[in-house]
């Protein structure tokens, strides 16, 4: 006779004697009615050493479980394939004579498999509902692997012979193939609470949603386990030090095209303080959020999640959050509309540490530029009528010398083909000194210069005549007559009297055309520098070109960049200041619509047209590279700050908004049950808000593949559909 023995839940043991050839469930079922009649042998606690024995004894009755479960699980799975092909064989096949089924389902076949090699099978409810759980895992793991092994076998193929007819069906397998361990932990759980369910003598309907809620609740242990996994991981993980941090950081700045050295230290440090927890939590940061981060910390702004992960749903909720708060009288809920205002004064803040603070506009700007260029003409007019005055008042101003400037006047105005166009006056005045009526000094060659000067501002030919024959007059050079009368000494004896009288008549010729020579120089420098720029000859023309106003529009905020390079030469060191306080101002007023701090809203779109129409290699003529780089960060921040991304549904007429926030004011109101439900739809709000302008760890992660909603629960319902269509 065999003896079984039974451990109750309260620990004590109980031995049963069956007849021969009774199963170990038989002899359960035999205690069972024993207990009920109180005919049961006497119980007693079992030892720890029967226990351990009755442990060892059993493991080769579990492995052989073992065994058939990772048989049978499969070949359940695969019914669901299998089934319909038999069913379709079965009605082709003619009727057997002895009533017998025509063929057998998988699962069966495989059960006798088990059943011919001595595996054992289970017998008490834990085994049974154990084994439920088990063939669906060994279901599940068996169709995952298929699958993907199906995803790489057919990708080729779907893409180059048949996408339009196979890609459903690669979808299915890729659905099938995703996020194993969260359909292993479902289909555990559907087993279990499927099997537990029926040996509680539940009926089909009663199992069937057992295990449906078991998988849902199965599916979702993996990621129920990820934060503590994460808080593991975090714990064992020994902190790093800030120079290992900049490494860090600056290997993740450079992915997104910003260099982490030329952050200022206060921001490198702030970044170190809040990402040491995401750099410890083992998953990959995302570049372009740390930058993110790194221009609001560069700012002094506030960020919000949804800001930093610039996610679609994020922003929503936190918009529409935001615009529902600042519609209630609640001032608890006011949290993110008040950090909204507090970021917008600290743009505006920005802009004015950049000098937008001044009143200096593009006039102030215009003005400086003309002041600064009229002062550079009249310094060099100063020097030129010096130089000619100190040449007219030379002794040998009057002294004769040779008229080679003036037939190279004449020439080059004749090559040109314009010599009719000088004033008869002119022509008259060097004919005179043509023919020899009186002898050309370089006084005369002064007052021709001056009149055909004065042609200059005429326009026209007589202007280009004059122009012509004036680049002639002063291409040849000045030479002096020596001993102008001709006086033949003959043999008369020299004295030393007469010889320094004739050396000081040809030295006093020398020297006057030394001086006159100076006097062209200071002219041609002069005109050079009018004919220097556009901007000199803008800033230098008459009341309507050289308007001051159209001076900065054209050659500061609208100009080339050449042109901005002769503002700030012409300007200097010390009127940069003055140029950069006018881009300051001019910025700040496009970004705000010209209104006042106290009122005025900084809008990213005309904050960065304004910038972006200046030119950042204008800019740097201006201001220094980190401020540069603070105009940048500040833009930026501003496009995160309000930008809505595609797939983003704000509320922006505010209606919804108004509607909730109103609702909330009249919750409140309601007796009895509003201050019940009020504070806790309140809290809800806050605790949205608060967390996600807070919590940035999660933003700076990079997201995680988006996993299918229902894909944890495609292998369990294969598996347990294959068992279902052969279950009689």
């Amino acid at each position: 006779m065999p003896t079984y023995e039974f451990t109750a839940p309260d620990g004590k043991t109980y031995e049963v004697g069956a007849p021969d050839g009774a199963t170990q469930e038989q002899a359960f079922q035999m205690l069972q009615g024993q207990i009920g009649t109180g005919t049961a042998p006497a119980a007693g606690p079992a030892s720890a050493t029967m226990s351990a024995g009755r442990a060892l004894n059993d493991i080769p009755r579990q492995l052989g479980l073992t065994a058939r479960y990772a048989l049978e699980g499969p070949a359940q799975a695969a019914q669901i394939v299998t089934e319909p092909v038999r069913f379709l064989t079965d009605k082709l096949l003619p009727d057997r004579t002895d009533g017998m089924s025509k063929s057998t389902p998988l699962s069966a076949q495989v059960s006798k498999l088990a059943d011919a090699i001595g595996l054992p099978k289970p017998e008490t409810p834990n085994e049974r509902v154990i084994g439920d759980a088990s063939r669906l895992v060994a279901g599940a793991g068996g169709m995952a692997g298929a699958a993907q092994s199906g995803v790489r076998a057919g990708t080729d193929f779907v893409a180059r012979q048949a996408p339009a007819l196979l890609s459903g069906g690669q979808n299915l397998l890729h659905g099938l193939s995703s996020n194993i361990p969260a359909q292993i932990t479902s289909a555990a759980g559907a087993g279990l609470a499927g099997g537990a369910s029926r040996e509680a003598g539940g009926g089909p309907l009663q199992q069937a949603g057992a295990a449906l809620v078991g998988g849902i609740a199965g599916g979702m242990a993996p990621s129920a386990a990820q934060p503590l996994i994460g808080v593991a991981r975090r714990a064992m993980t020994p902190a790093m030090t800030p120079q290992q941090m900049d490494v860090q950081l600056s290997t993740i700045m450079q992915r997104a095209g910003t260099d982490y050295s030329q952050l200022p230290e206060a921001v490198r440090r702030s970044l170190r303080a809040e990402m040491s927890d995401a750099l410890r939590t083992g998953r990959e940061l995302d570049p372009a959020a740390v930058s993110r981060l790194a221009d609001f910390r560069a700012v002094g702004a506030q960020p919000t999640r949804g800001m930093i992960s610039q996610n679609p749903v994020q922003i929503t909720r936190e918009q529409n959050l935001a615009k529902m708060a600042a519609n209630s009288a609640d001032g608890e809920l006011h949290g993110l509309p008040a950090m909204q205002n507090q970021n917008n004064q600290v743009l505006i803040g920005r802009l004015n540490d950049l000098g937008g603070r001044s009143e200096t506009g593009p006039l102030t700007a215009g003005r400086l530029v003309q002041d600064r260029i009229r002062g550079t003409d009249a310094a060099l007019g100063s020097v030129e009528r010096g130089a000619w005055n100190a040449a007219k008042n030379s002794p040998g101003f009057k002294q004769p010398i040779y008229p080679d400037s003036l037939n190279a006047a004449m020439k080059s105005a004749g090559d040109d083909a314009l010599v009719g166009y000088l004033p008869k006056q002119i022509t008259d005045y060097m004919a005179a000194f043509q023919t020899g009526q009186q002898p050309f000094t370089p006084q005369h060659y002064a007052n021709l210069r001056s009149m055909l000067s004065a042609e200059l501002a005429k326009g026209g030919n007589e202007a280009r005549a004059a122009a012509s024959a004036l680049r002639g007059l002063e291409s040849a050079p000045m030479r002096p007559i020596t001993n102008p009368g001709g006086i033949d000494l003959g043999t008369a004896p020299v004295t030393a009297g007469l010889a320094g009288a004739l050396r000081q008549a040809d030295d006093q010729a020398g020297g006057a055309i030394d001086a006159v020579n100076r006097a062209r120089a200071a002219t041609a420098a002069k005109y050079r520098y009018q004919e220097s720029s556009p901007l000199v000859r803008s800033a230098l023309g008459d009341a309507r070109t050289a308007d001051p106003e159209k001076i900065a529009q054209s050659f500061i905020l609208n100009g080339t960049v050449n042109d901005a390079r002769a503002v700030a030469r012409e300007v200097g060191p010390q009127g940069i200041a003055t140029i950069r306080d006018a881009l300051a101002t001019h910025i700040k007023k496009q970004a705000m619509g010209g209104a006042s701090d106290e009122v005025g809203k900084v809008s990213q779109s005309q904050l960065n047209a304004a910038i972006n129409k200046i030119g950042e290699e204008k800019l740097r003529l201006f201001f220094s590279s980190e401020e540069v780089a603070q105009l940048r960060s500040a833009a930026r921040v501003a496009s995160l700050m309000q930008v809505q991304p595609v797939g983003s549904a704000v509320n922006n007429s505010n209606s919804g908004a108004l509607l909730l926030g109103r609702g909330i004011d009249m919750l409140n109101r309601v007796p009895v049950i509003g201050p019940l439900v009020g504070p806790a739809a309140r809290n809800i709000e806050l605790t949205i808000g608060q967390r996600a302008a807070q919590n940035m760890t999660p933003s700076l992660l990079r997201a995680p593949p988006q996993a299918n909603p229902v894909s944890p629960l495609l292998l369990p319902a294969a598996a347990v559909g294959g068992g279902l269509l052969s279950a009689p």
